[in-house]
């Protein structure tokens, strides 16, 4: 595993941040798309694969690197019931891919939930009183 866990430290490195362009109910998020085409070139760059298949009712997605080694993860499919089986089912493959990938690889996308949260979170400076005295 010597091999594959260097050149994903180099991938870590090297990836750009991963920018949550797209809009849902519940805001913004990082679509499939847009992980695949920011981490993709990197990976390739260093020797590495992803891979996402099928395996009954669970999703599997395996790193490959150049030198032959993997590292995997498999993952239940979970299925919200919906009027339309088919898109329930193509909406948790979408995703639980992203979420696959961003586990495996050890990525999160661009947190400006987080960052807008901490301004929120500074609390205003407070007077000390000295002049009541």
């Amino acid at each position: 595993m010597k091999e594959i866990i260097q050149s994903l430290i180099e991938f870590r490195k090297a990836v750009d941040p991963i920018y949550k362009g797209s809009r849902a109910q519940y805001g913004k998020y990082a679509d499939l798309q847009t992980v695949l085409q920011t981490i993709t070139p990197v990976l390739s760059e260093h020797g590495l694969f992803l891979s996402q298949s099928f395996d009954s009712c669970a999703l599997q997605t395996t790193l490959y690197h150049i030198s032959g080694e993997s590292i995997s993860s498999v993952c239940q499919l979970v299925v919200a019931d919906g009027r339309n089986p088919l898109h329930a089912w193509g909406a948790a493959v979408t995703y639980q891919r992203r979420y696959a990938v961003l586990s495996l690889l050890g990525l999160a996308t661009e947190d400006d939930d987080g960052d807008s949260m901490e301004h929120r979170m500074t609390k205003p400076k407070q007077d000390d009183n000295s002049d009541f005295l």
